[in-house]
C-alpha cells in the first residue's frame, strides 16, 4: 500500500462510484476505499429500497380502490415479510452494478475499512497506509436524531434503519412532512399500518409551493393518515400501554400520539465522524458539511469533496454528476478547472399523486413572472382513469420562457423531463406547444399548460389584429 496513487476515494456511494469509474476510465491509478456496503445509501437504505416498498404499497391501495372501476377485490391480505423480500430482491437486482468486482474489473482498486486522514496525501485504513496525489471525500449523509427526551427507550428507526423490520407497525408515527417521510408514511399506511405523521411546518412538503403540501395532505387525510402540521415534538413517555409521543402546537395544546414504531424523517447531516479531517485541516460550515468550491475543491488544494457531504442538493443525480466534476478535477489538477454548474435541478417526491418540481437560480427574486396553472382535471388520460387530483403549476418570465414548474400528477416525475429540457435550454413555452404530445397521456398537461399561456398573450395582442386581416379577407 505504500506506493501512491494518482486519486483515493472515500465513499461508495453514488459520488464516489461516479469519481472511481470516472479516475479508471482516464487510466488513473485510483483506490476505493469503503466502511461499510457498496452503493452507499442509495443502493442500500433510499432511493432502491424506497421505491420498491412504494411499489407493494400502491398495488395494494390499488386492489382496495379497484371497486371503484367495477372491479371487486376486496381487502388485500399483506405479507410483510414477502414484501420485504420484494424490497431485498430490487437490491439484489440493482447490487452488481454498484459492485467491488465490477470496479475492480474496470481497473480500480477496491479496500473495505475505514479510511481515517493522517496529512493532505496520506491516510489510514484498518492499520495500513495510502499515499495519494489527490482525494475525493464522498462519504454522503446520514439521518438527523433530535435530542427528544426519552426516545432511547422507544421503539425508533430511520429511514436508515427501517428496512431491518420483520412486522408490519401496527401503530406507526412518523415525525417528519418532508419528502422521505411523506413517501413512507403513505406507503406504510398503504400497507396496513395505523399512520399519524407529525411536521413542525405548517404544511407538508415545505420545499415546495404551498397548493402541494395541501393537495398531499387532502389525499392523506383521504386514505386515513392522521396529520399534525404545525406541532412540535416534546418527548417520548413511556407507560402500561406502550410509548407515547407528546407533540404540542404554537399555542401550548398537547396531544399524546401512542407508537408501536416511531419512524425519525428529520433530514440529513454529514457522514464526517472518523474520518479525521482535522489532521488535513479541512473546513466545514457552521453545519458540518464541507465547504467546496466552484470546482468542489475543499480548503485543501488536493482534495476535493463531492455528494451529500458538501450540502448540497441531496440527490443521487446530483451526486453522480459532482462525482464527474470532481474526479476530473482532482486527477488533472492544475490544468483542468472543471466547474460544478447543477443548472436546474428536478426534484420528486414519489407519493401519491406524485410532487415532481424544478427552478431557475434565481427565481425567488425574478421579477414580472407569470403564473400559468393547469387542473389535472383537464387531461383527458387523468379522466378516464379517475385520478384527476393534480395540476400543473409553472411560472413563466415575459418572454415565455419557463422559469419554475411544479407538477402533482401520477408520474410527475417522467412529465417533468420535459420542462427540465426546456429550461435547461432556455425554450419558450412556445416551443412545448409546438411540439407533438401523444393523446390521451398525463404529458398533455404541459402542452395544456403552453396552450394556456399563449391564448393569454394572443387575446391581448394578436387576436385583435388577427380579427382585423379575417375582416378584410371575408371581402376577396
Amino acid at each position: 500500500m505504500g506506493d501512491k496513487r494518482d486519486l483515493v476515494v472515500i465513499g461508495a456511494g453514488a459520488a464516489g462510484l461516479v469519481a472511481t469509474y470516472t479516475a479508471a476510465a482516464a487510466g488513473a491509478r485510483v483506490t476505493l476505499v469503503e466502511r461499510h456496503r457498496m452503493g452507499g445509501d442509495c443502493l442500500n437504505t433510499g432511493c432502491v429500497p424506497s421505491k420498491a416498498l412504494l411499489h407493494a404499497a400502491r398495488i395494494s391501495h390499488e386492489v382496495r380502490t379497484a371497486g371503484r372501476v367495477g372491479v371487486h377485490a376486496g381487502e388485500p391480505r399483506v405479507d410483510f415479510a414477502a414484501v420485504m423480500a420484494h424490497v431485498r430482491r430490487a437490491i439484489s437486482a440493482i447490487e452488481p452494478n454498484d459492485s467491488a468486482e465490477r470496479y475492480t474489473q474496470l481497473g480500480a482498486e477496491v479496500i473495505r475499512g475505514q479510511a481515517r486522514l493522517v496529512d493532505a496525501h496520506t491516510l489510514e485504513v484498518d492499520g495500513g497506509r495510502l499515499a495519494t496525489r489527490s482525494l475525493v471525500l464522498a462519504t454522503g449523509a446520514e439521518p438527523v436524531m433530535p435530542a427528544l427526551p426519552g426516545l432511547g427507550a422507544a421503539h425508533w428507526v430511520t429511514s436508515d434503519s427501517v428496512w431491518s423490520l420483520t412486522e408490519l407497525p401496527r401503530r406507526l408515527v412518523v415525525l417528519g412532512g418532508g419528502a422521505v417521510g411523506c413517501e413512507l408514511a403513505q406507503a406504510f399506511a398503504r400497507l396496513g399500518s395505523a399512520v399519524t405523521l407529525v411536521e413542525l411546518a405548517e404544511r407538508l412538503l415545505p420545499r415546495e409551493i404551498p397548493v402541494a403540501g395541501e393537495l398531499l395532505a387532502a389525499a392523506f387525510a383521504a386514505e386515513g393518515l392522521q396529520l399534525f402540521t404545525g406541532w412540535r415534538a416534546r418527548q417520548v413517555e413511556h407507560g402500561r400501554d406502550g410509548a407515547v409521543l407528546v407533540v404540542a402546537d404554537a399555542q401550548g395544546s398537547e396531544r399524546r400520539l401512542p407508537f408501536d414504531v416511531l419512524l425519525l424523517a428529520l433530514g440529513r447531516q454529514p457522514r464526517t465522524g472518523e474520518m479525521g479531517l482535522e489532521m488535513a485541516a479541512v473546513a466545514r460550515d457552521a453545519r458540518g458539511f464541507i465547504r467546496t468550491d466552484a470546482r468542489l475543491r475543499t480548503s485543501v488544494r488536493n482534495i476535493y469533496a463531492c455528494g451529500d457531504i458538501t450540502g448540497h442538493q441531496q440527490f443521487t443525480h446530483v451526486a453522480g454528476q459532482q462525482g464527474w466534476c470532481a474526479a476530473m478535477n482532482a486527477l488533472f489538477r492544475p490544468l483542468a478547472r472543471f466547474r460544478w454548474a447543477a443548472g436546474p435541478v428536478p426534484r420528486v417526491t414519489y407519493t401519491d399523486p406524485e410532487i415532481a418540481s424544478v427552478e431557475a437560480a434565481g427565481v425567488s427574486i425574478t421579477p414580472d413572472l407569470e403564473t400559468v396553472v393547469v387542473p389535472l382535471s383537464e387531461v383527458d388520460r387523468a379522466v378516464v382513469e379517475g385520478r384527476t387530483r393534480g395540476f400543473a403549476a409553472l411560472r413563466v418570465d415575459r418572454r415565455g420562457r419557463l422559469r419554475s414548474a411544479t407538477l402533482a400528477a401520477p408520474g410527475a416525475g417522467e412529465l417533468l423531463a420535459e420542462l427540465t429540457l426546456a429550461m435547461r435550454h432556455g425554450l419558450r413555452l412556445a416551443d412545448v406547444l409546438a411540439t407533438i404530445h401523444a393523446y390521451p397521456t398525463y404529458a398533455e398537461i404541459n402542452r395544456r399548460a403552453a396552450a394556456q399561456w399563449r391564448q393569454r398573450h394572443l387575446s391581448g395582442s394578436i387576436k385583435p389584429l388577427a380579427r382585423a386581416v379575417l375582416g378584410l379577407l371575408r371581402g376577396v
